[in-house]
């Protein structure tokens, strides 16, 4: 009897030849598709959080347009952001609230404007695949003021 140096394989493509291969190929591919899914997931969870910091900007500015003196806005806009932000469930942690209500010291009958800006930090350490640190979100909206309608600073 010979000595087998290497098993030769009868035809090329034969399921003799190819056995193992679906394993290594599983080993191959598996990673990468975790690591896509991870990361769509990440992006995921990014836009929507900025999404929401705008939507609760918005929904501040409204309300605080809606005002009768700056420092009512400054109070309404921030009790709005925090319930708009907490009935979607946001992922936004800590988030912070300026109210810009220099338009009430503006004397009625002169356009002016409150503006809310909105920023938080968006933790991507609950998904699949750990992300370290924190990415900041942030969201600006301005609403007028009606322009006929007494005010006070």
């Amino acid at each position: 009897m010979g000595i087998a140096v290497g098993r030769v394989c009868p035809r090329r493509g034969s399921a003799q030849c190819e056995r193992g291969a679906a394993s290594v190929e599983l080993v191959v591919v598996l990673p990468g598709l975790v690591l896509l899914i991870a990361l769509m997931t990440a992006g995921w969870r990014i836009w929507s959080v900025r999404a929401q910091v705008q939507d609760a900007a918005a929904a501040g500015a409204r309300a605080a347009s809606l005002s009768s003196s700056g420092s009512n806005a400054m109070t309404t806009a921030r009790q709005v952001v925090s319930a708009d932000l907490a009935a979607v469930s946001s992922s936004c942690s800590s988030p912070a609230v300026e109210v810009d209500s220099a338009g009430f010291s503006t004397p009625a009958g002169i356009r002016a404007e409150v503006g809310v800006h909105v920023s938080c930090e968006i933790s991507l350490a609950d998904l699949l695949v750990i992300v370290p640190g924190t990415i900041r979100a942030e969201g600006h909206s301005t609403a007028r003021l009606d322009t006929f309608r007494e005010r006070r600073p």
